[in-house]
Parts: C-alpha cells; structure tokens; sequence
C-alpha cells in the first residue's frame, strides 16, 4: 500500500519554524508571558513520547523531535527579536547626532525622499534596528547606496503592531523614524550593489522618459518609489504587479538563460553552476536581497549544485530550506507581504502545477507549462491577497497566462539593454529607446484598460487559507490518493470552492459594514453600504496602507490642509468632502470637492458640529472627534453607537456602548450592520 505522502524533513522543519513565529507574535500582540512558550514545548515533546514508543524505526520520531526544537527555537528567536525591536536604544524625542550607512534610497507618494539607513548610532551607540530618515527640500549632501551620513535629527521609534497585525516597517527591522530638514553630510563608500544600482538608474532615467525609465527601474530592481500612483494602481488592478517584485519570474529568467548559454558553449558543469550562483547573487544584492529575490536565489542554487552532482532537484525542499534560512535571517518576514506572496506562488507551482499540466497535455509542451504554473501561482496567491489587500484581480488570473511569457522575453531585452546602456554611450542613447518600445506597448496596454471593475473585493481572505490548502491537496500529484479517495477529494473541493465564493461575495457586499482603523497619526473610518464605500480620515492621517477597494467617496476631518491628506492616499476619488469653515483648495486636479457642513454620499448622512463629524445610516450613528485646543476626550464624546476619537500620532481611540478600544493595539475593528443589529466582524484584521 503506497504512502499517502512522502514526509520531507525539511518540509516539516520550516513549517515548525514558522509556527514557533506565529506563536511568538500572538503571545506579543496579546501582552501575553513567554512562558506559554515553554507549555507548548512540554506538549509537544511529550505528544511525541507515543510516537517514539509505537514506531518501529528511531529516525521518524527523530524528524518530530527535531520539528519541536525548531518550533520552540523558532517562538523563542522571534519573541526575544519582538522585545529587541520594541526596546528604545537612545532616549527618544531629543535631538541627538545620527552616523549611518545607506542602504535604499527611495521617493514617497508625495514625491519627498526617504534613506534607509542600516550600522545606524546615535552619540556613539548603536542602533539595533535600521533607520527611515525622511529628507526636506534643503537637507544637506547628496547621498546614495552605500554612502555614510551624519546628520542631527530627533528620533521616533515605529510601533510594531499597525493595524491589526505586524506593521509592514517592522517585517523590515526599520525601528526607528526621523525627519532631516538641514545639515546633513556624506561620505562616498564603494558599494559594489550600489554602484551597478545607481548605474542601472542613470542609463534608464537619462535616455528614457520619466514614467517609462520608472517602469524599467522597478522592473530590474524591484524599487517602484519612482512610478506615478495611476500606472502601479492600474498593474495592481490588473493582477500583473508582481513583474515588480523581482523573484523567480527575474531571477529565474537570469538563471535559465545562463543556463541554456553555458549548455549551448559546453562549460564544466562545476564552472558553469559558480558562475551562475554567483550572478544571481550579484543581481539579488542589486535588488536589496528582498525577501522574494533571496527565496528564487536559494531555490536556483540548490537546483544548479543538484544537478552538479547528479541528483534529483526536490522543489519541496528546496522551498523549504529558502523558507528556514529567511526566517532565521528575520523572522517577521513571515509577516511580509513580498514573502509570503513569493512563497505562495512557488507552492502552488510545485504541488498543482503537474496535473495541471497532464490537464492541458493537447498544447505543445511550453505552452502547457506556462499556462500550469501561470494558473497554479494565481490560484494559490488569492488568500495572501485577500489577507493582505483585501482584493484580488479577476482579470489577473487570464492576464498573467498571456502577459508573464511575454514580459519575461522583454524582461531579457530590457536587462541586456541597461546593462549594455551603462557601459557604453551608444547603446544607451540609441539601442536602450529602441529596445524599451514592445514592453511601452504593454505597460500602454495594462494602463489603457485600467482593469478597475475587474476586482474582486473581501474580508474573507485569513478564513480562505484552510479550504485553499484542501483543495490545493486534492488538486496536488504530492499526495498518493486512490481513485475513490480523489473523487471525494474533488466533491469536498468543489464544496469549500463554492462555501468561499458565497464567503467572499457575502464579507464584500451583502450587509453595511462599517471599519474603524488608526494610521500613524490619526484615524480612519470606512463605511460600506449597498450604494458604495465612503472613507473618512482625519486631515493628519497617514497610513503604509493602500485605500481600500471600491472606495470613491472621501470625507476629510480637519483644517484648512486638510486636502493634503486626499494626495497621501493616492487619489483617484470621485468626490472628496469637507467642512464648509475650511478655506477653498484650488489646483487641485479634476477630483470635485464639495464645502458643507450637511450633505449625503453613499447613502450616509454626514453633519459637522465643531471638531466633530456625525454620520448616519442604516439606523446606526458614528461620531468622529478630534483634540482641538487641548479639549479633553469627554467633551466630544457623542451620544452615538461608536464614537472614534483621534488624537495625533498615537492614533485613536473607538468607544462604543458596551466597551473601548484602543486602536494602535487592536488594530482595525470591524462591524456589521444587518436587520437593524449590530454585531463584531470576526475576520482578522489585515494589514
């Protein structure tokens, strides 16, 4: 009788690592003592004690002995790194002297520039964590990749938890924040990976126009600060913005090409396999070593020393081991948006991607593969999107078969021309325009089309894990299911299929929903209703987060700037409303902006009393309240069902007739409103 499943160590060890983390982050996020730790340990050990005593062999119990140890290992490292990320190196809020070493320099959606800075100090004492230094206009020397800075600058530390769950600065290990109007001064330092960065950016933003050069950087490097907010959105609402996040699609492209060049000129294989290991480490420091870049480099190295000593490459283990090593590098990696979309699609290519395959066995041999892996990547990408953007893009799941072959073509032609373009002067002012034209057409086409009523918008996306994972199971080659038992594989399958669509079309769209959230100064509140979504935001609101989905309509609480915030989301709103007091914004773009103290959007009633913004619907009143003058909370608070009052940059506080909550620790809370009841969303809060 065959084995229903080939039990890989690796497999199990990288997936009890990642456990320990989670844990480690839910005994943290709930304040809870280490010690829970060391209890789970204790069962877990002992659960094995059975195993040990029935099986026959010692080297299963083994693996599950070892699979405890790198559990407890994996909560202890994270827990330990959890309080080494909140404890303060330096007394915050004074003006101290800052030496550091810049690691990424990048533009926010204002258009301001930012350093990350890693080897940071203050006075003299260094910084266990890096350091986002936002520059002002006239902040001092230039500086890039690699440069050391010295500036003064007073010192603020990000909080580890951000809405609901680990904040996306934290899964960077950026601790602290600081801004820089003046007096900063550097030092040039050679950076091999900064050099071939900045190289890779002047060949592209000297001969190419802004938004092109922008689309080129992002696709070589993986850093898309320089592209404008209506092209990334329109690849996002297409599903194709992963050609972004340089992984296996780039690294892979490199590897395969090298390889079928080395095949072509018969190099040694051992020549061959260093040479390759070497460039896509080369191009993975270009790249930052982001987490994606790191888990493609890791699974082509164990590839190519595979077949250099004649043995069977094993995607699962390889994985696996990419999985355990990031994970010991950072382990809030596994909170990351890049990381686990990365590690999502590599999953599902391995398990689904096979009997896809067999499926489509009437196509040539390279179509089918491409269109297996294409669909089995956007198949088990769908609940990390869900979980982490609240959307995912219909149209991606088509747009990728077609539009991941052809951009990995002009992703080769694209890479030879910069790297060319960066040496020599001719081909960067006449081959690189030229070379750049197909791939305008395509970045034409996804913006052309925008793709905006191809989303599909839930808060179902953390319960879309378990019934994914099933149906990924009886879809997979991996496990040894008999005829009988694959049929009610696909029944079960079919089910939770249709259980997750009835999930996600009820959590979008069937009841009025309203979301309390806090961004890094002050808070938010998204009402949805059966005539659409309406967001309000304080007028100092900031958040890493994207505007929700289906979301035109915006309501701003705040002064006479207040207008400014409506730019830091991003835009795109049909009609933005504020307080008849508020003095009038022009220049302002085609976005329609309405003065009033009473007015009705998406079948909400709003009223201004004050500081305060008052809105109805569905039989329910939701308060908004701002500090102004030093009043004290109480003074504002309304007699209403939820009153949100936000106060500054330690975000906000949501009171409601039963108990209050303080947002910066919960995170985003969510209700439903139906029949006139209201009652808690149970769905995690996502980031």
């Amino acid at each position: 009788m065959k084995k229903p499943f080939n039990l890989r160590a690796p497999v199990l060890m990288a997936a009890a690592l990642a456990s320990g983390i989670i844990l480690s982050a839910v005994l943290a996020y709930f304040k809870l003592s280490g010690i829970y730790i060391l209890i789970t340990a204790a069962i877990s050990f002992a659960a094995c004690v059975p195993v040990a005593i029935l099986h026959k062999s010692t080297s299963k119990p083994l693996i599950f002995i070892f699979a405890v140890i790198f559990l407890t290992a994996g909560a202890f490292y994270a827990y330990c790194q959890y309080y080494v990320y909140c404890a303060s190196d330096v007394p915050l809020g004074e003006l101290v002297q800052v030496t550091a070493r810049v690691e990424e320099v990048g533009t926010t959606s204002g258009g301001s520039r930012y350093l990350i800075l890693n080897r940071a100090a203050a006075y003299g004492i260094p910084l266990k964590g890096k350091l986002i230094a936002y520059l002002g206009d006239n902040a001092g020397d230039y500086c890039g990749r690699g440069y050391t800075v010295t500036f003064y600058a007073v010192l603020g530390k990000q909080e580890f938890f951000s809405g609901g769950a680990v904040a996306y600065r934290a899964t960077e290990n950026v601790k602290y924040y600081c801004s820089v109007t003046g007096g900063l001064q550097s030092k040039y330092h050679f950076s091999l990976f900064g050099e071939i960065n900045a190289a890779f950016q002047s060949a592209l933003f000297n001969n190419l126009d802004g938004e092109t050069a922008a689309v080129c950087y992002a696709m070589l490097t993986g850093n898309t600060s320089a592209i404008s907010d209506g092209t990334l959105k329109a690849f996002r609402n297409g599903g194709v913005a992963h050609v972004f996040a340089v992984s296996g699609l780039h690294i892979g492209v490199i590897y395969g090409a090298l390889t079928f060049i080395f095949k072509k000129t018969k190099v040694n294989r051992f020549v061959s396999t260093a040479v390759k290991i070497a460039v896509i480490t080369l191009y993975a420091g270009v790249c930052n070593f982001s987490p994606s870049s790191v888990r493609a480099l890791i699974m082509c190295s164990v590839s190519g020393i595979s077949a250099c000593i004649y043995r069977k490459y094993d995607g699962w283990n390889a994985l696996s081991l990419s999985a355990i090593i990031l994970l010991l590098i950072n382990p809030f990696y596994l909170f990351d948006a890049g990381f686990l979309l990365s590690f999502s699609a590599a999953t599902g290519i391995i398990i689904i991607a096979p009997n896809l395959k067999r499926l489509f066995g009437f196509l040539p041999e390279k179509i089918r593969g491409g269109l297996a892996a294409g669909l089995s990547a956007q198949f088990s990408t769908v609940p990390a999107l869900l979980t982490m953007f609240g959307y995912v893009s219909a149209a991606g799941l088509f747009l990728n078969v077609i539009f991941v072959p052809v951009i990995s073509v002009l992703y080769v032609i694209l890479l030879v021309s910069t790297l060319l373009a960066s040496f020599i002067p001719f081909f960067a002012t006449s081959v690189l325009p030229l070379s750049v034209v197909p791939l305008q057409l395509a970045v034409n086409f996804v913006t052309a089309c925008g793709f905006e009523n191809a989303l599909i918008s839930s808060d179902a996306g953390n319960w879309l894990f378990v019934p994914f994972i099933a149906v990924a199971v009886a879809l997979s080659d991996k496990f040894n299911f008999g005829g009988r038992l694959f049929a009610r594989g696909a029944v079960v399958s079919a089910a939770l299929i249709s259980v997750m669509l009835v999930s996600a079309l009820r959590s979008g769209n069937a009841v009025t929903s309203v979301t309390f959230g806090s961004g890094y100064s002050g808070g938010s509140v998204l009402i949805n209703t059966d005539c659409g979504a309406v967001l309000i935001v304080t007028e100092n609101y900031r958040t890493s987060k994207e505007v929700p989905v289906g979301v035109d309509t915006l309501v701003v609480l705040g002064d006479e700037d207040n207008l400014s915030v409506a730019f830091a989301l991003g835009g795109g709103f049909d009609r933005v409303y504020a307080r008849a007091s508020a003095i009038p914004v022009t220049n302002i773009g085609p976005v329609s902006v309405t003065y009033s103290d009473n007015f009705e959007a998406c079948g909400v009633k709003f009223s201004f009393e004050g500081s305060t913004l008052i809105a109805q619907t569905k039989g329910i009143t939701v308060s908004v309240a701002l500090e102004q003058d030093g009043a004290k909370y109480g003074s504002l608070l309304r007699e209403a069902d939820f009153n949100l009052y936000c106060y500054g940059s330690e975000g906000a506080v949501l009171y409601t007739k039963a108990d209050s909550y303080g947002l910066p620790f919960c995170g985003a809370m969510r209700y439903e409103i139906a029949n006139g009841k209201i009652r808690p969303s149970y769905v995690i809060p996502k980031e």
